[in-house]
């Protein structure tokens, strides 16, 4: 009877012990615990987060996207070559999203390019797979 009552004296200081060190790892350590509780949908990518596209060339794409198709598909003739990837890839993903109600075919060419281009370590890569069935 002695030793049951040691065992499970012995498994209470454990269990205590254990319930003590997450709490301070939770405590002390609070950024951590909420990067931890972040979910992969919260942290969805956007194009203006991403690195590649000169800061004098914002407003104009802003401009160009409101502008719809024609627009953007100008300003991506102007001003690509000034773009670097991932942002560009982003960029022409949003443009092939907007011809594809126009142009299927060219849509669908276009895709292929980006995607063609776009290594699987990319940011962008998550958005290709997102599009990727629209467009085989």
């Amino acid at each position: 009877m002695k030793a049951l009552i040691v065992v499970l004296i012995v498994l209470s200081a454990v269990y205590v012990f254990t319930e003590l060190v997450g709490f301070y790892d939770r405590t002390a350590n609070p950024s951590q615990a909420r990067t931890r509780q972040v979910t992969p949908e919260s942290e969805r990518l956007t194009g203006e987060s991403l690195p590649g596209l000169p800061s004098y060339l914002e407003g104009s794409l802003a401009e160009a996207q409101q502008g719809g198709l024609e627009s953007l598909e100008r300003w991506l003739r102007t001003w690509s070559s000034h773009v670097q990837d991932p942002r560009l890839a982003w960029i022409e993903l949003d443009y092939v999203v907007l011809l594809n109600l126009k142009d299927h075919r060219a849509a669908r060419e276009r895709f292929h390019q980006v995607r063609a281009r776009v290594p699987a370590t990319s940011p962008v890569h998550d958005r290709i797979v997102r599009l990727q069935s629209a467009y085989e």
